[in-house]
């Protein structure tokens, strides 16, 4: 299927025009997932502090959030709208994080295993069909032996197709015209698919949304 991972820059470009806080044009949204990233660390499967990898970091919301926590954070995305935003509001922040532009299924420019833990944030469900392995295999060879993955990424079932424009059952995906922008796996599917990039699974859930499921999983590389 067709993918344009490139054209989110025209829409970070124009929710930082509008005044919004990032992708999520809702502080609220943010502050949700800074309560729910909370928990989970709070849990222990995660490390509490070294280098941390955000793929699909966007506006540096989360990542900027991490920083504040003692992580030493780089955060990745296509868009380069997204990345100057991330490195402005660490600058705001006075916290130390670096932020690149880059494809997130290809990290050529990195060496093997530099991080501690890897963070999918929300982008997952943006990668389609044959780019999904590679995304899992760049975040594999982003960590070290014993590296923490945390996926946070949409899933089906999708309750209501008409619920979600351009949804296509056959494909699962959202589409624009013939582009696919969002994948609707089903939770099990996920699941095989960071198993099949080596990862040991620690923890998974499952959170009901008003159309879809939210899906956490949090595994480890041997």
């Amino acid at each position: 299927m067709k993918t344009d991972y490139a054209g989110h820059d025209a829409v970070y470009q124009r929710h930082r025009a509008e005044g919004a806080t990032g992708w999520d044009e809702n502080a609220v949204v943010y502050q949700e997932q800074e309560l729910l990233l909370a928990r989970i660390l709070a849990a222990g499967r995660a490390p509490p502090s070294g280098r941390l990898l955000e793929l699909g970091c966007g506006a540096g919301n989360i990542s900027v959030w991490l920083a504040r926590r003692g992580y030493e954070v780089c955060g990745v995305d296509i868009a380069p709208t997204a990345i100057e935003w991330a490195r402005e509001k660490a600058r705001a922040a006075n916290v130390t994080a670096q932020f690149l532009v880059g494809d997130v299924c290809n990290l050529a420019r990195f060496d093997e295993a530099p991080f501690d833990a890897v963070l999918d944030g929300h982008c997952l469900h943006c990668i389609i069909g044959a780019d999904r392995p590679r995304f899992l295999a760049t975040a594999a060879r982003m960590l070290k032996p014993g590296g923490y993955l945390l996926v946070d990424t949409m899933c089906g079932p999708v309750i209501d197709p008409a619920g979600f424009a351009g949804y296509d059952p056959a494909s699962r995906c959202t589409l624009r015209g013939d582009v696919a922008t969002r994948y609707f796996g089903l939770p099990e599917e996920i699941r095989s698919e960071v198993q099949a990039a080596g990862f040991e699974l620690l923890h998974m859930e499952m959170t009901p949304d008003q159309n879809h499921v939210n899906m956490i999983i949090e595994a480890r590389k041997p």
